[in-house]
């Protein structure tokens, strides 16, 4: 199979389905043999948990491109164009690389029965050999134990905070999806972010032989007091302008893994850098506000939790909440009164063609008779109103930049 065209490409990944999953990590281990890409030649960083590791995972490359290095950065999903989730120093690649990237995977591995995810993800491990880079920033798609990213050596672990989500794949309960988790460590040194009592017994249980450093450990007054030489680094969410509260956690989890990946390597680590490349990264659809829009893609307990703390903390309230979620997504009664105080009115739009979005009916019946559904995400936007609260699903807010392709970059 020979894909003359991007377009020819996009057409079979979408064949393999987006949420197609088949556990087990043998058809990445024959496919990263047959490319030569078992072992990356460039240093790896590999990001896991259950919130915030796209964001940490973005903070590290910006770190890490600050200090001089060339970069390679995966991540998922995407809101757009599944384009957005290889990056070389900060970049989407051209169609053609991709193409190219594509056609020489499934010439090595057209046997071997790639998934959606795991074709993507040898696809960036090739990409990024060819570039030559100097770190590699693999962020996991579920889970850890047999998620495809797992499949590739490191020589670092970011762990994000773990709670409930994905309980249908990983397990109904918080150790449940910490063992799954766990499956990324033993491999290398570790970094985590605020973890449960139970989840840190078990990470510490799988680290074996290497370091698992916490983020706790640093903790100091408002902020963190990372070590750098001579004095620590004191992070503080006034080295964060624009970024909501819990930007911080994963700002100085990133920090933390930069630390880390510089020792006994010669790396710069440069505080006035730090402090620049933090300040001016910015993630689309995290607390992004374009006009009287606010957008944010909080989608479980943990991320909506945190996202009601910091609108509560500011005092924020919205002339309209605009809300969906997958159908397999955990909502109790306390979190969903919490989002229905943010908002004069409730609207819950479908997503058309996502079979695993929730029917608008029944989830604006869970917000209380004066709630909405609508049919789809234009619809909601062209209600009349002042403020808008957009959250709830990545989906989401990709459609809403599907709609306003210029917000995504603003």
């Amino acid at each position: 199979m020979t894909f003359a065209s991007f377009a020819q490409f996009q057409s079979y990944l979408d064949s393999l389905g987006l949420f197609s999953m088949q556990l087990g990590l043998s058809r990445m281990r024959v496919a990263l043999e047959r490319m030569g890409l078992a072992r990356p030649q460039a240093m790896v960083a590999h990001v896991l948990g259950t919130n915030g590791k796209g964001s940490t995972a973005g903070f590290l490359d910006a770190l890490a491109r600050a200090h001089g290095l060339k970069t390679g950065l995966y991540t998922s999903p995407h809101l757009v164009c599944v384009r957005e989730r290889i990056r070389i120093n900060g970049q989407v690649l051209p169609q053609a690389l991709w193409v190219d990237a594509a056609n020489a995977v499934l010439r090595a591995c057209s046997d071997v029965g790639l998934t959606y995810f795991e074709l993507l993800t040898v696809m960036a491990l090739d990409l990024f050999r060819q570039a030559g880079l100097d770190l590699v920033i693999l962020e996991a798609g579920l889970g850890g134990t047999h998620d495809a990213t797992c499949a590739v050596s490191a020589d670092l672990v970011a762990m994000t905070p773990v709670g409930l989500d994905h309980e249908a794949v990983l397990g109904p309960t918080l150790a449940d999806i910490a063992r799954d988790k766990s499956g990324a460590l033993g491999r290398c040194p570790a970094v985590t972010g605020a973890q449960a009592a139970e989840v840190m017994d078990i990470f510490r249980q799988a680290t074996g032989p290497h370091r698992l450093c916490s983020l706790e450990e640093y903790r100091s007054g408002c902020g963190y007091a990372i070590p750098f030489k001579p004095e620590p680094f004191l992070l503080t969410s006034a080295l964060l302008p624009g970024h909501p509260p819990y930007q911080l956690d994963n700002a100085g989890l990133a920090l933390l893994a930069w630390t880390s990946l510089t020792q006994g390597r010669g790396w710069p680590c440069d505080a006035g850098l730090c402090a620049n490349a933090l300040a001016r990264t910015r993630f689309a659809g995290r607390f992004c506000r374009h006009g009287r829009v606010l957008v944010d893609g909080a989608h479980n307990i943990m991320g909506l939790t945190a996202l009601c703390e910091a609108l509560e903390t500011g005092g924020a309230r919205f002339d309209l909440l605009v809300f969906q979620v997958m159908r397999d997504k955990t909502l109790d009664a306390d979190l969903l009164a919490r989002l229905r105080a943010l908002a004069r009115r409730v609207i819950v739009p479908g997503l058309p063609g996502l079979e695993r979005a929730s029917d608008p009916e029944v989830l604006a019946r869970r917000f209380g008779p004066d709630a909405q559904a609508c049919g789809d995400l234009r619809a909601a936007l062209a209600l009349p109103g002042g403020s808008i609260l957009l959250c709830g699903s990545l989906y989401l807010v990709g459609a809403y930049y599907s709609l306003y392709p210029e917000h995504l970059s603003a």
